[in-house]
């Protein structure tokens, strides 16, 4: 006789609700010994969903007990369990129908889920891991076949002699992993100026509440500091640093290792937040960070409020510039939507293939040289 598993389809990370699939010849056996319905027959029917609450699985009384649940039957031996998002809650349900003879696995072990090929499973794998509305939307797409269906397509272009075509669809594929690579892991994004610019009030600004220690005197902030954040549903790690001046005007050994440190992140940067003071203006400070800077820059003219703006040297590029006042707030929605739009140009449609792993990219590679 087959084994009756359970297992958990939601992460252990905090959420509102947690899920559960108990799958086997005894799964509904054991399911109608730890639930009770509200009202009415405890007898599921298929992809019927019923509320009720646990219940203990013998004559001794149960911690976790009565706690509220959602069963849904979704074929003849399949039931999933939907309980608070805490672990405890998940944990004790987990416990019972282990007592009474469930196996219980991994996630990832789940039959149903077991069933995908390759690059679902890879999404599956990911979706734990998503943090943002746009990550999982796409994770989903993928987990739905979206990336594995188009490499089947283009196995059939080069199998019946349409190579441009073929190498057309892989070249599209090879550009959105500039998106696909960023879903798990974050796009990067610093804001960095000379000290008192205002980097780590326009951070607070944008997470929406005071994370950075904002003070008046120079190189109050000396180490990098990140935090995790979406816009418009894309995944952002925002890092605020020290302040970037000059040797000679920093004797603190702290402070200048901050320095340094905040060059380096500007380097390793997806996107770099240059802020220019109106008083102050464009700097040597400015210079060096803009001059270490990789990826895509975006001037920022801080301090708006003041009415004033900084003059630039015409010969620097930027990939957008915008006016902000942490004072005011005025500008700090146009620069998180400015940040999208250099990051995400253009914004992959619902259910379109996009490899999400370095392993996709050797697929494509392979097929390209088939």
């Amino acid at each position: 006789m087959n084994a009756t598993t359970v297992s958990r389809l939601t992460s252990l990370a905090p959420a509102a609700i947690a899920v559960l699939a108990i799958e086997g010849p005894r799964a509904l056996e054991f399911v109608s010994k730890c639930w009770q319905p509200n009202q009415g027959s405890p007898t599921l029917q298929t992809n019927r969903i019923r509320f009720g609450f646990t219940k203990a699985t013998n004559d001794e009384p149960s911690v976790g007990c009565n706690e509220s649940i959602v069963v849904c039957r979704t074929n003849h031996d399949r039931v999933e369990l939907h309980c608070h998002g805490g672990k405890q809650a998940s944990e004790k349900i987990l416990e019972s129908l282990s007592s009474l003879g469930a196996v219980v696995t991994g996630w990832n072990q789940e039959p149903s889920l077991l069933a995908r090929d390759t690059i679902e499973q890879e999404a599956i794998e990911d979706l734990v891991h998503a943090n943002s509305i746009r990550s999982t939307a796409i994770l989903l797409d993928q987990m739905r076949g979206a990336l594995s269906n188009q490499l089947k397509s283009i196995e059939l272009l080069n199998a019946t002699g349409k190579r441009q075509e073929a190498t057309d669809s892989i070249l599209k594929l090879r550009q959105r992993f500039a998106i696909g690579k960023h879903l798990i892991h974050p796009w990067s994004v610093v804001l960095a100026g000379p000290p008192n610019v205002g980097k780590s009030s326009l951070l607070n600004r944008m997470l929406g509440y005071d994370r950075a220690i904002v003070h008046e005197q120079a190189g109050t902030t000396r180490d990098a500091l990140m935090e995790r954040t979406s816009f418009d549903g894309w995944p952002i790690d925002l890092t605020d640093g020290a302040g970037v001046r000059l040797a000679s005007e920093a004797s603190d050994p702290i402070e200048i290792a901050g320095i340094d440190r905040t060059l380096q992140n500007a380097r390793d940067a997806d996107c770099v937040l240059l802020m220019v003071d109106p008083a102050s203006g464009w700097t040597i400070s400015h210079d060096r960070i803009y001059q270490a800077s990789q990826g895509k820059r975006i001037l920022v003219h801080s301090k708006a409020d003041l009415q004033k703006t900084p003059l630039i040297p015409p010969s620097l590029l930027f990939d957008a510039q915008v006016a902000t006042s942490s004072i005011t707030g005025e500008g700090t929605l146009e620069l998180q939507s400015a940040i999208v739009a250099v990051l995400v140009p253009e914004a992959p449609e619902s259910g379109i293939a996009i490899p999400f792993r370095a392993s996709h990219l050797d697929l494509l590679n392979r097929l390209k040289d088939i």
